[in-house]
């Protein structure tokens, strides 16, 4: 495979380092436009997913980490759109009445009851007496109005042949013309308590409620029990009232953060908002047949999975799918700074080599030089001391060569070799010298004898 060569890693390097910088920059914009302001789709105000939306915003700000704003909304057909458009992070939802596909469970709060409301002195005795009279049924948008429209359908009953039916069931307070009301919601909700209060209605029992349910996938039979209601004409109702139910949950947008998540698990299994909610289920929705099939968000599936303790990987995961730029970002900044390093090293390595190489280069000049004078040189001492010049040259060398990587260097070879030559040149004419200086010396013993 061809090696990168020396600049292309170089500006390698920078790219990365760059790229890294701008996924930090990227993520970083993403954390802060995560809002610290919570947006809870409720219901209409009077109404009971308003009044716990406000004990949740009340607790949830308590934690300092939050604020919440709660949206008054039609109810839970509208909640969903809502959460869709990304116009509110959580909702209030009834099951029965819309789905939670493309959204996400964070945990199942009460059951919801449908509630068959007639004035004392109506004609109607059952709910197939409806058609031919005026029945709120609830507004369109609403969970009401969903749960209502399933039953009549399943009845055969036509929605137009009921008159008034788009009202809010609390107007059967000021609206004598309107005979009863449908409504599927919590026993604890203010305005159907202040409708009851009135002593001038009554529950109308739902013969059919275990039939309807065994064709409603997320209704249950369900019983509203003897007395479940103060009225100025006595507890209502007086007798155990059979009916159906479904569940209330809080649902999320799909990629609400964790610690959002684990927030609202803090708040919505305290014993404070269990206190103020006593109606509130206490159900694992992993455990449960139809709540265990919907999709749940990541934290709360933790929460409610009794096995969470051994499931780290599963939160690092998350942790990493959640910040996966800031992660990429990491590594792409380890990898440019790692070639940044490695470019830094070389280029002190190159620098440092460059030095020596020039010492070298000093020596040889001065070895070459040192090769020129000692041909003109004809006196014994001058050649010792060229000679000694010659060898300081060379151990100059080899001290710049060694622990420098210079070993395998041309230039280092060509001075040594060069610093040799000029070397074993003074001592051959230092030999020759000397065997000149001694055959004078005898020379001249020999005359004077």
């Amino acid at each position: 495979m061809m090696m990168l060569s020396f600049q292309t890693r170089w500006w390698l390097s920078w790219i990365l380092v760059a790229t890294a910088a701008a996924l930090i920059i990227y993520w970083s914009v993403q954390q802060a436009g995560q809002t610290r302001v919570i947006r809870i789709a409720t219901a209409a105000s009077g109404g009971y997913y308003y009044e716990y939306g406000a004990m949740l915003k009340d607790m949830i700000e308590q934690h300092g980490r939050y604020d919440v704003e709660l949206l008054e909304t039609r109810g839970s057909v509208d909640n969903r759109g809502r959460l869709l458009k990304q116009e509110a992070d959580l909702a209030i939802i009834m099951i029965g009445s819309a789905t939670l596909r493309n959204l996400e469970l964070v945990a199942p709060l009460w059951q919801d009851y449908m509630h068959v409301i007639v004035r004392r002195d109506s004609k109607i005795k059952s709910l197939l007496d409806l058609p031919g009279h005026n029945i709120a049924l609830g507004s369109k948008g609403s969970g009401f109005r969903a749960q209502s429209m399933q039953l009549l359908e399943h009845l055969g009953i036509d929605e137009n042949s009921i008159g008034m039916n788009e009202l809010y069931f609390a107007r059967l307070l000021d609206t004598p013309e309107l005979e009863g009301a449908i409504v599927t919601t919590g026993m604890l909700n203010p305005d159907l308590r202040s409708v009851l209060m009135s002593g001038e209605f009554r529950l109308l029992p739902f013969e059919l409620a275990e039939g309807y349910a065994l064709n409603q996938s997320q209704v249950n039979t369900a019983i509203i029990p003897p007395g479940s209601y103060s009225s100025a004409a006595g507890p209502l109702p007086q007798e155990a009232v059979p009916t159906v139910g479904t569940l209330a949950v809080l649902a999320a947008r799909q990629g609400l953060p964790d610690d959002l998540v684990t927030t609202l698990h803090s708040v919505l299994f305290s014993e404070e908002l269990r206190r103020k909610a006593p109606m509130m289920v206490d159900m694992n929705p992993l455990e449960d047949r139809l709540l265990q099939y919907m999709p749940m968000h990541p934290a709360s599936a933790r929460y409610y999975n009794p096995y969470a303790g051994f499931d780290e990987l599963s939160r690092s995961l998350s942790w990493l799918s959640q910040n996966r730029w800031l992660v990429v970002g990491l590594l792409i900044a380890l990898v440019g700074g790692w070639l940044q390093i490695k470019y830094l090293q070389r280029l002190r390595d190159l620098r440092k080599r460059n030095h020596l190489e020039t010492g070298l280069e000093k020596i040889f000049r001065e070895a070459v030089e040192l090769e020129r004078a000692q041909k003109a040189a004809k006196d014994i001492r001058l050649l010792h001391q060229q000679l000694n010049e010659a060898l300081t040259l060379k151990n100059q060398a080899v001290s710049l060569a060694q622990g420098n990587h210079l070993n395998d260097s041309v230039l280092l070879l060509t001075t040594l070799q060069q610093c040799s030559d000029v070397m074993r040149q003074i001592e051959w004419r230092l030999s020759g010298l000397q065997v000149h200086e001694m055959a004078k010396q005898q020379a001249k013993a020999a005359a004077h004898h």
